[in-house]
């Protein structure tokens, strides 16, 4: 393969404009079929209307050649460049150690041509610029297969390079051996074939990464210097499977994962199109005699409402999760899964910024959890699901297979019995504020909400016992509850910063509140009222850890007091 050759997307990307415009388009498709069929049309007018579908057809095609001819991307030795654009012209280079991964997904489009979806991860960059969307197969492994092959060769030199370097104390140990002999040989030179022996030990840790070597003698301080030119393995990469999701256990996992809001989202859009399809007096009489059709009224439609969105959401879950698989890929990690929109998604160990384990209400009963990585990507983080539904007792067993930097901890601190009161304030003022419209809007039937003020006190009392810290070594374990109890493993060099508060009537108690902030927005590390003397340890492990220079601690000196 000549690397710096033109490569083209598939040809079947010149339909790509006329699909995705179609796609946009369905919903005002299948409203103007109805109101077409609804009314008459001359033969004049349905002549019309063919031509311009065929013209649009026909021009949209031509737009779909223009943009597969003038969109190419060239592999080159430590970059890939990305060129495209139909009237403006745009270059993007892409340098091998920038990019985080390269996922290959496979949307329903791209699904149904057989074709694949690269999407080039990289630091800060969010929007499709490092994206190939119309691959086949067999071109996105070999795009994966070259990346992996440059990422070893830069590490490989790199650790030929490191030992000179006198400020890595790690790397000096691990180089031990190399840098007695480049000291040494100052004064005398080693003989050709001791470099030789030495030169096959550096192979050996490359593992299937060929290299060709020169050694050249400098002679101002005869120091041997290596060059390495990479070569293309035609040995197929190992992989491993580390999880495989059967069916009856993801159809398990989807019947308990309670995923209302999606339901709900997709039963409001299903509605709205009703109403734009259906005539206003047919849709209005159907709304307005729903409480007398079904024995029960409303309170029955509400509930046939919640099953009808609980097992479409498990539907959804089913669709969203098919085919779950979790890989190893070399020194990567690759999870599949997907029925319609397939992904596989790459990401390396290293770069896990924390590990969510989750306990949904149908779960928590029976010891079941679903576990999520929050990984370092273009997006800034990416929530990424590691297994749907794994028993409690094999989530140690299960991080230390994937990121063995991580261990599944046990609470021990939580907060002290005195600030059950602070958990219960909140509740109360909310349900108490709630009951007060309801009582107010329905008069004498809003008073059944006045059950929501026991029910949301027995809440503050259940999320007060299940909250709770663990602190060992370089982790911190954070255990939280909203609607399902979520336990958060967090490693200290992903902690950016620490922010401790309390209030008045908190300190008066000794209490004090604390929030971890990482490199992802989303991540929501927050614990409420624990005894001041945790908070102060976990306060000294942060400041121990990050060191005292000024660039590296971004939270005051002291607690406040």
């Amino acid at each position: 393969m000549n690397e710096r050759e033109e490569l083209h997307q598939h040809r079947l990307y010149i339909l790509f404009p006329l699909v995705s415009t179609i796609r946009g388009l369905i919903p005002a498709i299948i409203i103007f079929g109805f109101n077409l069929f609804n009314g008459s049309l001359e033969r004049t007018t349905w002549y019309w209307i063919i031509t311009g579908i065929t013209a649009a057809i026909l021009l949209l095609i031509g737009y779909g050649w223009l943009q597969w001819r003038r969109f190419v991307y060239v592999l080159e030795d430590h970059k890939i460049v990305i060129r495209r654009g139909v009237f403006f012209r745009e270059e993007l280079s892409i340098y091998t150690g920038r990019i985080h991964s390269m996922n290959m997904e496979q949307p329903l489009v791209q699904r149904i041509l057989g074709l694949t979806q690269v999407k080039i991860d990289t630091p800060g960059k969010s929007d499709d610029g490092g994206k190939l969307p119309a691959v086949s197969g067999a071109e996105a492994e070999r795009l994966q297969r070259w990346l992996r092959e440059r990422t070893a060769a830069g590490s490989a030199l790199s650790d030929q390079t490191e030992p000179r370097n006198v400020g890595s104390m790690d790397t000096a140990k691990q180089h031990s051996e190399t840098e007695e002999y480049v000291s040494s040989d100052r004064t005398n030179l080693r003989s050709h074939n001791e470099q030789t022996e030495h030169l096959t030990d550096v192979e050996k840790t490359q593992g299937t990464l060929q290299t060709r070597e020169r050694y050249l003698i400098n002679d101002s301080n005869d120091t041997p210097l290596t060059v390495t030119t990479p070569e293309a393995s035609s040995v197929p990469e190992k992989r491993t499977v580390l999880l495989q999701l059967s069916a009856g256990h993801l159809m398990l996992a989807a019947l308990t994962s309670l995923n209302i809001s999606l339901a709900l989202a997709f039963i409001a859009g299903v509605f709205s199109l009703a109403d734009d399809i259906l005539p206003d007096k047919l849709y209005s009489r159907l709304f307005q005699e729903a409480d007398h059709i079904l024995a029960g009224g409303w309170i029955t439609v509400i509930a046939l409402a919640l099953i009808l969105a609980w097992l479409l959401s498990a539907v959804l879950y089913t669709i969203k999760y098919a085919g779950f698989t979790v890989e190893r890929v070399g020194k990567q990690i690759a999870v599949t899964c997907g029925l319609l929109d397939r992904k596989q998604m790459f990401f390396s160990p290293q770069r896990v910024q924390a590990v969510s384990v989750k306990e949904g209400l149908l779960r928590q009963p029976f010891c079941y959890s679903e576990v999520k990585l929050h990984v370092l990507t273009s997006e800034s983080e990416k929530s990424l699901m590691l297994h749907p539904m794994i028993p409690m007792k094999e989530v140690g067993a299960l991080l230390e297979r994937i990121v063995p930097q991580y261990s599944a901890d046990t609470v021990d601190t939580p907060p002290p019995p005195r600030s059950l009161w602070l958990y219960m304030r909140l509740e109360a003022f909310i349900s108490i504020a709630i009951c007060a419209a309801c009582i107010w809007y329905f008069k004498t039937p809003g008073l059944w909400s006045l059950l929501l003020v026991p029910i949301s006190l027995l809440w503050a009392i259940l999320t007060h016992k299940d909250a709770g810290i663990h602190l060992q070594g370089k982790q911190l374990t954070i255990r939280n509850r909203r609607i399902s109890r979520t336990t958060k493993y967090i490693r200290r060099p992903q902690v950016i910063s620490l922010k401790v508060s309390g209030t008045r009537m908190q300190r008066r108690k000794n209490l004090l509140s604390f929030e971890v902030n990482l490199i992802s927005s989303q991540y929501d590390g927050k614990m409420f009222c624990l005894e001041q003397s945790a908070v102060e340890r976990i306060w000294n492990w942060y400041r121990r850890s990050k060191g005292t220079s000024s660039n590296t601690i971004s939270t005051a000196e002291e607690i406040p007091k």
